[in-house]
């Protein structure tokens, strides 16, 4: 009844702790670069980028050599794939790829060693690759509108975790309730479950 309550309860207050995840408070004060060019001739010292709207098809490359950078948004694109080079974002905190048309996660994304946030909702993604225990800092996965209905099996590793969000993903009452065992000190926000089987 404990879970089952929690479950309920999410729902009904995501709208009010929707406002505070995924926050940059810590980047407020950074002045965002919004133009690709722009940031291209200040490759050294771009620490927070928002390319979102932008109509971009593909991961733009040259943001692979801005080895300062800590905040990436790349929502409301197009972008179908990650390269694997992402990896030399080491300083990376916060990744935003919410609303593209990413089928695949590449297990390098997980040697973002410094990531806190990772927002993939909203693409056609049916799976996360194993050993996200990597990203040791994480801190919120965004999951929302995806097809991922399974975690990777380390993600209890994943000790800072405090956030999952899995709305709009079908996940029966019994898959509710693993997840819930599996991950107790990690709120996690779901859509009420499903009367289906897999």
């Amino acid at each position: 009844m404990k879970k089952g309550f929690f479950i309920f309860f999410s729902l009904i207050t995501y709208s009010v702790f929707s406002q505070k995840l995924y926050s940059d408070s810590a980047y407020k004060n950074v002045t965002p670069h919004v133009n690709l060019s722009d940031a291209i001739l200040d490759t050294g010292n771009v620490l927070k980028l928002i390319l979102k709207k932008k109509k971009l098809t593909s991961f733009p490359r040259e943001i692979l050599k801005m080895n300062e950078l800590e905040y990436l948004d790349l929502s409301k694109n197009k972008i179908d794939s990650i390269p694997t080079e992402i990896r030399n974002l080491k300083n990376l905190r916060v990744l935003i790829l919410s609303k593209n048309k990413i089928t695949k996660i590449p297990p390098e994304l997980y040697e973002l060693k410094n990531l806190k946030v990772l927002n993939l909702s909203s693409n056609n993604i049916s799976a996360l690759p194993q050993g996200i225990k990597g990203l040791s800092k994480l801190e919120e996965l965004n999951l929302w509108n995806t097809g991922v209905d399974n975690l990777p099996n380390d993600i209890d590793e994943v000790k800072t975790l405090k956030v999952i969000d899995m709305r709009g993903i079908l996940l029966n009452f019994e898959m509710q309730e693993e997840l819930l065992d599996l991950l107790p000190n990690v709120k996690l926000y779901l859509s009420a479950p499903c009367n289906c089987t897999f």
